[in-house]
């Protein structure tokens, strides 16, 4: 396989340019997946399994308590997802560190509309590179260095082995297109509105975002720039998101960052001819905060769904939903051009109608400027 060059570039801030990985347009061809092959595993039967509630993400350090990786798991690990059920981590030299219960670990809501095992979740440092290639899946910082490695065997054994989170479709309230055209780039700004009066319990969770939806075989990709008011720590947050609805699948997300109401948010998901990449960024505008990452896990395609939307979890009145939001200046582009895109308004049939009959949907100048309207202020 024919080695490459990759030159990662940040554009910084300074007046009205913003410092996204999306922005990526350097020289790229092939990338030689033959160098990061693991090495042998060496499986520890002698080792407890167990189960673990929070995300196996890389980190420089790593502590393991009662069932908890503080601190993630070291960089360079590889993860394995068993056909048993078993999700077992290696170092990077292929000794076992970890046994892992899938069902019985924790499960966490996502964007994606899908509960996961934590088994299935990784956040990344800024700007990583997430590459899939069959059943494994190679991920790269932004030096080029790789992080992390996870091979999923249990695709071929037919047998579910994550817990069952397909909850049906969470969105509340969106507008949306489905353009016959490849579309490369969309671009969104909004507020972060006033958050939920009723300031959600600890596993309640409201999701404001833009999309590219595509889908790669069986599998549904979605690509979020996220704003997240979570419940547990009654606080609005940033993150950017390559997430697969499936929930045998893994997703992968940038870091975390703090926001507040009043923040201007500026969501891009871009995808480099170039690189063969999609990069999805959301970025603080306030703050000059941000969050990213890169993924090869569709290519551009007819007929991907567009949206900016609210989403919730758990939610039970409208007390649970933010003020409304403004998304504006909202661009579509397909390899630069710019796109035609018609918003139609969508509602949900499955969130309580004790919410839904309070959203409005306002196209206010179709498709560059919409209100999601909840009659919160």
């Amino acid at each position: 396989m024919q080695a490459f060059f990759l030159l990662l570039a940040l554009l910084l801030v300074s007046v009205g340019i913003v410092p996204i990985a999306s922005a990526i347009e350097t020289e790229g061809a092939g990338i030689d997946f033959d160098r990061y092959a693991p090495p042998q595993l060496n499986a520890d039967p002698s080792i407890e399994t167990i189960a673990v509630f929070e995300a196996l993400s890389p980190r420089a350090e790593q502590r393991i308590a009662d069932g908890r990786t503080e601190g993630g798991i070291p960089f360079g690990s590889i993860i394995v997802h068993a056909a048993d059920g078993i999700t077992r981590v290696f170092d990077e030299d292929g000794n076992q560190l970890l046994s892992i219960n899938d069902e019985q670990s924790g499960k966490l809501p996502t964007p994606a509309g899908v509960e996961k095992s934590c088994t299935r979740l990784h956040q990344l440092p800024n700007d990583a590179r997430v590459y899939h290639q069959g059943d494994q899946t190679f991920v790269l910082d932004a030096a080029g260095e790789l992080i992390l490695t996870v091979i999923d065997e249990t695709a071929a054994s037919g047998r579910t082995v994550a817990p069952l989170g397909w909850l049906g479709n969470d969105w509340i309230e969106s507008a949306e297109d489905e353009p016959d055209a490849d579309i490369t780039e969309y671009t969104a700004y909004w507020k972060v509105p006033s958050g939920p009066p009723s300031g959600l319990e600890a596993n309640e969770r409201i999701y404001l975002f833009n999309i590219i939806r595509g889908t790669a075989g069986s599998k549904r990709y979605l690509l979020q720039p996220v704003v997240c008011y979570n419940g547990s720590t009654h606080q609005w947050e940033g993150q950017a998101w390559a997430a697969c609805s499936p929930d045998l699948q893994d997703s992968y997300y940038g870091p975390l960052f703090d926001t507040a109401a009043g923040h201007t948010m500026r969501g891009r998901i871009y995808w480099s001819d170039d690189l063969n990449l999609w990069s999805i960024t959301i970025y603080d505008h306030t703050t000059g905060q941000y969050s990213s990452l890169s993924t090869n896990c569709m290519q551009p395609q007819p007929g991907c769904l567009v949206a900016c939307a609210l989403e919730g979890w758990r939610i039970d009145d409208n007390d649970d939903v933010p003020g409304d939001t403004l998304f504006y200046d909202m661009e579509y582009r397909s390899y630069g051009t710019p796109m035609s895109i018609s918003l139609e308004p969508w509602y949900s049939t499955e969130v309580p109608s004790e919410i839904v009959r309070y959203c409005q949907v306002e196209i206010i100048q179709n498709p560059s400027r919409v209100r999601l309207n909840t009659f919160n202020w």
